[in-house]
């Protein structure tokens, strides 16, 4: 929750949580099904029968991991873990922070909102990616339809709703939860793209609203642009591309080109973990 507060007051225009379930039906927001990478839980003895190893299927295909999985806890004992910074080259002294569900997310939205709106300033939003929708409905989580639930128990089901409460996005590597939501929902839906090979752009037009891939698609192998932007448009699909990472950038000039060259693109949004330099940037630019 902290992050997304820090982010909001750095001029994020949405938090962006990723969902998976927890034993007792919860939908937890953690980047992975395993939460080794996320959480101290490896630390604690209490959880150590927890650990196992667990084949599922990705988009890209099936995985095993080995490690704590959320649909394996109970919300009870994931509170009881405290929150990782996954990235190792980043500052670990916050690692002190509990893990939250999507619903305490936003109710903190919306009452943010609630402030926002009494002072006539633009909403937050929550940008909100489903993690493996395909294994969890296999393994007895149907996490469209918990989503759903909770959207439509915070009045932000649809974009009337949302529009007026905290507007919504949902996004997916995983075309077919995609195509499931858009007969239950008009919100905004969001193709996420990893693989630069063997799409067609065509396939999304009438399924979803916007893509998001990678800055793979952007820029081409020499770093020229591709014209993937400018295909996505033609179609009327907003490009939301991922993800901005300025401690991975070599120097505070390049971050200010890298910024540039994103600008020039004309894209209609970013993913980025650094919401302060984008929100300079891209005002300055």
């Amino acid at each position: 929750m902290q992050a997304y507060q820090v982010a909001a007051y750095m001029g994020a225009d949405f938090i962006e949580p990723d969902l998976v379930p927890t034993k007792d039906g919860y939908l937890l927001i953690n980047h992975d099904a395993n939460l080794n990478d996320t959480s101290n839980v490896s630390e604690l003895p209490e959880f150590q029968h927890l650990k196992t190893t667990l084949t599922y299927s990705t988009f890209a295909g099936k995985v095993t991991e080995t490690g704590w999985f959320a649909q394996n806890f109970t919300l009870e004992q994931v509170k009881k873990l405290d929150a990782k910074q996954r990235i190792p080259k980043r500052p670990q002294s916050l690692n002190v922070f509990k893990k939250i569900t999507i619903e305490e997310a936003l109710d903190w939205v919306i009452t943010e909102n609630q402030k926002r709106t009494a002072i006539n300033k633009p909403l937050l939003g929550a940008y909100i990616e489903l993690k493996n929708p395909e294994y969890f409905n296999s393994a007895g989580f149907p996490v469209e339809d918990m989503l759903l639930k909770v959207l439509k128990q915070k009045g932000i089901s649809d974009i009337k709703g949302a529009s007026a409460k905290c507007p919504v996005v949902l996004q997916c590597f995983e075309l077919q939860s995609l195509k499931y939501l858009s007969t239950q929902t008009d919100l905004p839906l969001t193709f996420l793209m990893k693989s630069v090979l063997n799409y067609d752009i065509n396939e999304y037009k009438d399924a979803v609203n916007a893509l998001g891939p990678n800055f793979a698609f952007i820029f081409g192998q020499n770093g020229a642009s591709s014209g993937f932007v400018e295909e996505a448009h033609e179609l009327e699909l907003a490009v939301h591309p991922w993800v901005v990472r300025d401690d991975f950038i070599n120097s505070e000039a390049e971050v200010e080109s890298y910024y540039m060259k994103l600008n020039y693109e004309q894209l209609d949004g970013v993913f980025t973990e650094f919401p302060d330099s984008a929100y300079h940037f891209f005002n300055l630019y």
